[in-house]
């Protein structure tokens, strides 16, 4: 590591090593995640790991299995063993329920279905791992286990950016064991569509890639549906295929009047279906509509625009159940035209809720709306709200099909998901969900506007694992220390208390160098302003007016120095996903940066000497291999630039991640406000 950068993390090592502190001891917590419905302890003697002999199973195909039950012999032998029995009349009766008895004789898992099987083996195997970890035998016990949510799915985002493709397996294999059970994958151009070739990026993933990475899911009880975006958020697409445009200025809409657009549409329907063969669903997206209606072929109809899009929506709904899927459309344009939208989101209190709403245009409207569509009722942050809960009754009143969209990470968040990675987010809608029988289940968006790395999400995912399984389950902070043990085989209260700690210094690193303007460099970028520099002609007077960020760059500084400490301390200690850590040092290291450029102007501003000014050239100079660390860590997996011949996207949301060929463009303020400081300096 660099001397001058990464000297406060040398030292936080330093310190680790010579502390005294005595590590408080785990809370009890069930290592499995998802937690078991029912646990009940049972006497008798225990059953070590070690004294398992085979596995066998009747009544169905050796599930995939992981672990120390994937090195058992599949045949019957002398001693303990585990046996998977399907068994009709097994309770529960969910096909992913199962129950797992455990005692000194072996272990046994029966369930009405496969797919019971393989999430009771994978109970079973978590819980071996566990006991091998702590050195101590697996109790006698009895699980009775289903989920709650009969869909548990999460979202992969793959518009700005791919990653390499054994890593979408190292994925599928995680969320396999947290018992997610479906991914929606919004392709946008990272596929390689065999009928419109021009909508593919040159680094697609392609068709046989695909049906392998949907096949392998499938064994593991994941089935995966494409979102294909169709009537906004049209830019992989409508770069290309002017005509089809709603508006000549923005490859945003399409034109929904144009047949043309479903000829076009319907052809990527089909090469995506063909590649993902497993799933149920077919995502048409369909949200953030802002121009439709505008052109001649759409005014020549006599349609509002509201017609218009719920016009469309019945075409395609009717293209997903013709090739028998079922078709999700996310739900804001409907609630906006109903003039809801902002009654839900402008934080009023609940007597203005009410005041306002009106939901009289929906309901004249009802008919527009395709019963065999599935609306995604989507709210990232807190969803107990009273004006959410009044769109879930009016869902409810109308019978319409509904399933609830959280987030494991919003489009607000670069480098990493804040809210204690939306776990009590991702719990209540778990919990509304079931309050409101929303039969399709629960869902975790994970956008890559803010580009977070997908290992800083893993917990998110989790989370969506443990609570759509079991909504009413442990309390978050058990769920927290179930998932360092679980994930990381951190054993230690609080090891993992540090990715707070890191999104409480991404919050300080997102406006440290600006004055005003929007710190995510992915999403909707506007005009900022950097902050001014020191005027040598008043020394002292730049600190002065700055005293409150300074005060709150040296309480950065010494934030992560004890976050880069407790990454250390848990990389000295994981036995797993160790990977993970090296991305949450990363971050760190570049929060850090900021901090410690303000520090050193400070410094330049009130000594004035070529020696701060030296220390200050020193640290901007060392920037460029921060960099270089920070982009080959994350290199690993991601493929951090464009692909040659790759074509921008033109349209409002100028997601620089979408309009930059290479990873420049996540430290957009500090490379400009270094730029700014070199000039600065030349001219003294």
């Amino acid at each position: 590591m660099n001397p001058l950068l990464r000297l406060w993390f040398a030292a936080a090592v330093v310190a680790l090593s010579c502390a005294a502190t005595a590590k408080a001891a785990s809370a009890k917590v069930f290592p499995v995640i998802p937690e078991p419905q029912k646990i009940e302890n049972r006497r008798g003697a225990s059953l070590a790991p070690s004294a398992l002999t085979h596995i066998t199973v009747s009544g169905a195909e050796m599930p995939v299995l992981y672990g120390a039950l994937d090195r058992l012999p599949q045949g019957k032998r002398a001693g303990a063993g585990v046996q998977l029995l399907i068994d009709s009349i097994a309770s529960p009766e969910s096909p992913e329920g199962y129950i797992l008895d455990i005692d000194s004789k072996g272990a046994t898992v029966r369930s009405r279905d496969a797919a019971g099987l393989f999430y009771g083996a994978m109970t079973l195997s978590q819980l071996i791992d566990d006991s091998n970890e702590t050195a101590s035998p697996l109790a006698p016990m009895h699980i009775e286990d289903f989920p709650v949510h009969p869909v548990r799915a999460v979202h992969f985002d793959s518009k700005h950016h791919l990653d390499r493709t054994e890593y979408y397996y190292r994925l599928i294999d995680r969320l396999a064991s947290w018992k997610v059970n479906t991914v929606i994958w919004e392709l946008e151009d990272k596929f390689q569509y065999t009928r419109r070739p021009e909508c593919s990026a040159p680094n697609a993933l392609s068709a046989q890639e695909m049906r392998a990475i949907c096949d392998y899911a499938h064994e593991r009880n994941i089935d995966i549906n494409p979102l294909v975006q169709g009537l906004g958020h049209a830019g992989y697409i409508l770069k290309h295929h002017w005509e089809l445009r709603e508006s000549p200025d923005s490859d945003w809409e399409f034109c929904p009047a144009n047949d043309a657009t479903y000829d076009l549409l319907f052809d990527l329907y089909t090469d995506a279906l063909e590649a993902m063969p497993h799933g149920k669903y077919l995502h048409i997206g369909g949200d953030e509509i802002t121009e439709i209606g505008i052109d001649e072929r759409c005014r020549a109809t006599g349609l509002t625009p509201f017609q218009l899009q719920m016009k469309w929506l019945q075409r395609v709904c009717d293209f997903a159940r013709e090739h028998g899927r079922t078709p999700i459309f996310w739900d804001d344009m409907p609630l906006k035209y109903g003039d809801l939208w902002w009654v839900i989101h402008g934080g009023l209190s609940d007597a203005e809720v009410d005041a306002n709403w009106h939901t009289d245009r929906l309901d004249e409207a009802i008919e527009m709306f395709p019963r065999d569509c599935v609306y995604m009722r989507w709210h990232y942050d807190d969803p107990t709200i009273y004006p959410h809960l009044k769109v879930l009754d009016w869902y409810k009143d109308k019978g319409l099909r509904v399933m609830g969209a959280t987030a494991a990470a919003d489009g607000g968040s670069p480098y990493m998901p804040r809210f204690g990675s939306k776990i009590s987010h991702i719990h209540a809608f778990c919990r509304l969900a079931n309050d409101y029988n929303l039969d399709e289940g629960i869902f975790a968006t994970c956008w890559d506007d803010g580009s977070p790395h997908w290992e800083t999400v893993q917990r998110g995912f989790a989370a969506l694992g443990e609570y759509g399984w079991k909504p009413d389950g442990r309390d978050e902070n058990d769920f927290r220390e179930a998932f360092a043990r679980n994930y990381f085989g951190l054993h230690d209260k609080g090891a993992t208390a540090f990715i707070e700690d890191l999104e409480n210094a991404a919050n300080f690193f997102d406006g440290a160098l600006i004055v005003d303007g929007r710190r995510n460099p992915a999403w909707q970028v506007r005009d900022y302003t950097l902050i001014d520099l020191p005027d040598p002609a008043k020394p002292g007077d730049w600190s002065k007016r700055h005293a409150a960020r300074l005060d709150s760059a040296r309480a950065q500084i010494d934030d992560c120095r004890r976050i880069a400490t407790a990454i250390t301390d848990a990389r000295a200690n994981a036995l797993r996903n160790r990977y993970t850590l090296d991305i949450y040092q990363r971050n760190c290291e570049l929060f850090a940066f900021p901090a410690q450029l303000l520090l050193a102007l400070a410094d330049v501003d009130s000594q004035a000497d070529s020696a701060s000014k030296d220390r200050l050239l020193a640290l901007i100079d060392d920037f460029d291999a921060l960099k270089a660390d920070f982009i080959d860590t994350y290199g690993r997996t991601r493929f951090m630039t464009q692909p040659a011949g790759y074509v921008a996207d033109m349209n409002h949301h100028k997601h620089l991640a979408a309009l930059t060929p290479d990873a420049q463009w996540l430290f957009l303020y500090e490379n400009a406000c270094i730029d700014s400081i070199r000039k600065w300096l030349a001219e003294k």
